[in-house]
């Protein structure tokens, strides 16, 4: 138990920081495309769909790493803006990566910018990976969100069953083994190589 504990409480301190900023990013730069005004600040992760597919995540020691972000607005153009932002970020995250390579932290403090630069990559890109699920608020799901299943539900159920979905896969070996095995942990796997040879 005690294992277990430090383990998740470790996971949280490397992961929170990255993980708020991307998703409050997201937000953001939907809010600016869409037009329309964030209610407030945090607004970005003030619902579940945030913090209980996050901390199932941590809880059960999964691969995938996922929260998403409090959506503005369903439909497509919302879904695709959010896709490349995580994309976007993913990329931004790169880069920082490769750069604390070559600048390590001073001798006897611990490496946190090397950590964080390495989880902004990595959670972004788990979140790229996600909105290939047909789930709504993610683009995949949005495509398909005209059949007959999903235009029974209003959009508030729409919204929950995203997260609600989300938090029982990760609460399962399916994420890992489907999209962490198939996609995120080979392009995870280049972009470290590629980061480690662009900062030699």
């Amino acid at each position: 138990m005690d294992e277990w504990f430090t383990i998740v409480v470790r996971q949280l301190i490397l992961y929170s920081l990255p993980v708020v900023i991307s998703l409050t990013l997201v937000t953001m730069i939907e809010a600016r495309v869409s037009g329309k005004t964030s209610p407030h600040p945090f607004f970005a992760i003030s619902w579940k769909g945030c913090w209980i597919p996050f901390f199932a995540a941590l809880c059960f020691h999964r691969g995938v790493i996922i929260a998403l972000p409090n959506p503005l607005s369903s439909g497509i153009r919302p879904a695709v803006v959010r896709f490349f932002v995580h994309a976007l970020l993913c990329i931004i995250g790169f880069f920082l990566y490769a750069w604390s390579l070559s600048h390590q932290a001073p001798s006897g403090l611990p490496p946190l910018h090397h950590w964080w630069a390495k989880v902004l990559m990595y959670f972004n890109l788990c979140m790229v990976a996600l909105h290939l699920l047909p789930l709504p608020l993610l683009l995949v799901g949005e495509l398909f969100a005209n059949n007959a299943l999903l235009r029974v539900l209003p959009p508030e159920r729409r919204r929950s069953l995203s997260w609600i979905a989300l938090s029982l896969f990760v609460a399962t070996p399916l994420l890992d083994l489907s999209l962490g095995a198939v996609v995120i942990y080979p392009v995870y796997e280049w972009l470290s190589s590629a980061a480690v040879q662009l900062a030699a």
